[in-house]
């Protein structure tokens, strides 16, 4: 790979990148194997939106927006998945799940606000009235001085507001508790449209080389979380970095929920990008 490769023209390729510590072993050592890329940083919903129109290359974004415009490509290999409880996406309450009546969820998350939606309305048959944040939620809001039952919190801010409530509902506890299979946060896509840069390889050793600098990675996330060590290194551990057979499995299953309550298409191709093509998945509403 040579800088050439990640130009369109005399143009470096824009990276759209989430602030979140969890994904710091992908985008680690990105820069210093590309430093030509123009990356930039923002919240999930916002990078989904660049993505979608063109204003990104490439980005890591919620699974559930690649379901909902499928022209866009995945970069194989890659996500951001947790197998049971993570902590970094999480419902807080002030009264008992059975009582939840309003959640104020984060207006920077779409895949947590989407699963949300599937586990009260199908798992649990609720229907709780979910008002989108006018800003990303973080420890100092004034939940208990609010009127809403519980909160839903996103990535860094959700592991520093534990300790104030004493009902939690860790999504992705509950998503491999009803399905059995790995919740896919989120994953490398690339925007309809673009063939040639070899994203795929790059990105695949980045993570590669990430994942070995972990402890490197702990002690910036020491500094930036004001958390301890072992915390960091139990947020990378219980996260995935891997697209395999089983995390496809989770696709499928999160689609089919998905589907069920009006958020994506029944059907769709799931395209994988391999830089100069594109090698598709067919993903159908009967996934049993």
């Amino acid at each position: 790979m040579t800088s050439k490769d990640f130009h369109i023209g005399n143009v470096p390729l824009r990276i759209g990148v989430q602030p979140f510590f969890h994904i710091k072993p992908l985008v680690w050592f990105l820069k210093r194997l590309a430093p030509e890329l123009d990356i930039s940083e923002a919240f999930p919903r916002e990078l989904s939106s660049l993505l979608v129109n063109e204003q990104l290359d490439c980005a890591l974004i919620p699974f559930v927006t690649v379901l909902r415009h499928p022209e866009l490509s995945v970069i194989p290999g890659i996500t951001v998945s947790t197998f049971g409880s993570s902590g970094i996406s999480t419902v807080f309450s002030k009264v008992a799940p059975a009582d939840i009546k309003t959640i104020l969820v984060d207006q920077s998350s779409i895949n947590s606000i989407a699963l949300i939606r599937a586990l009260f309305r199908i798992r649990w048959s609720m229907q709780p009235l979910e008002v989108l944040s006018s800003h990303p939620l973080s420890p100092d809001y004034p939940f208990f001085e609010s009127d809403y039952d519980a909160f839903h919190i996103l990535g860094d801010q959700a592991l520093k507001v534990t300790a104030q409530f004493p009902r939690i509902i860790d999504l992705g506890e509950n998503w491999e508790q009803w399905t059995h299979t790995p919740l896919v946060h989120a994953v490398w896509a690339v925007r309809k449209g673009l063939l040639g840069p070899p994203l795929n390889r790059l990105l695949l050793q980045a993570k590669i080389q990430g994942l070995g600098a972990t402890e490197e990675i702990v002690q910036e996330g020491r500094k930036q979380l004001d958390l301890s060590p072992d915390i960091c290194r139990d947020i990378l551990k219980k996260t995935s970095y891997d697209l395999t057979k089983t995390h496809i499995l989770g696709m499928e299953r999160f689609h089919f929920y998905m589907e069920a309550v009006k958020i994506c298409p029944s059907s769709l191709n799931l395209n994988f990008y391999h830089g100069d093509h594109i090698l598709s998945h067919r993903i159908e509403k009967n996934v049993s």
